[in-house]
């Protein structure tokens, strides 16, 4: 009597595992995409540093990559860990579009510089992340201290340079958004500087001109070299 209870007891089991896994294995499962390495903050990530895994609703993040198409190209803004779900609020399409509001991407062997300028010496102030903008330098006799004939030319540091981003004089977003000042009045956002993507080679050139030029900016149709 006690081996047949046992052989049901057995059965029953048995019966009841099978019986829990039926159930888990037929409910519904969503593919999420989880890293599988490291991934720094503004590297593009690749299909190696991620697979999609199945996990069930109750387990799906409300943010997570539901597939690598959604991911592979795009840049980390933050860093995410190895094993951890990849939130797609964290990714960006042009590395620094987050961080620093770069609405056009700066590729390898480029640099960003801040070029400080007034609006009538950057087409009005109509700019905008993407552009493509000659820089002229004009040497500026109060900060040269040379004058007449002696004065340097204006020299063209460089053509078709893509912008970055346009901030405000307090190193700002510029954004289309005035702000509100004293009492309520509107006060508009104020053109301080365009950041450019320039040859890191070019990084002196473009220093030394900041301290004895004027930078003036023209909207150029040539294309990146």
């Amino acid at each position: 009597m006690r081996a047949r209870r046992g052989v049901y007891a057995a059965v029953f089991l048995v019966a009841a595992l099978g019986a829990s896994a039926l159930v888990y294995f037929a409910q519904p499962r969503n593919g999420i995409v989880r890293a599988k390495v490291d991934i720094a903050v503004l590297t593009s990530i690749t299909a190696e540093m991620v697979e999609v895994v199945s996990v069930s609703p109750a387990d799906t993040p409300a943010n997570a990559a539901r597939s690598l198409d959604a991911v592979v190209g795009r840049y980390a803004s933050v860093r995410v860990l190895a094993g951890q779900d990849v939130d797609i609020r964290v990714l960006e399409t042009n590395p620094g579009q987050r961080e620093f509001g770069f609405g056009a991407p700066l590729v390898i062997g480029q640099v960003a510089f801040a070029l400080p300028v007034e609006p009538g010496q950057a087409v009005g102030g109509a700019l905008a992340a993407g552009a493509r903008v000659d820089v002229v330098a004009v040497p500026n006799a109060l900060k040269t201290q040379v004058s007449g004939a002696d004065s340097p030319s204006a020299v063209v540091l460089g053509q078709g340079l893509v912008v970055l981003t346009i901030r405000t004089p307090e190193g700002r977003q510029l954004t289309d958004v005035p702000d509100s000042g004293r009492g309520g009045v509107v006060i508009p956002p104020k053109l301080g500087s365009v950041v450019v993507a320039i040859p890191a080679a070019r990084l002196v050139d473009f220093a030394e001109a900041a301290l004895s030029s004027t930078f003036y900016l023209a909207l150029s149709p040539v294309a990146a070299p």
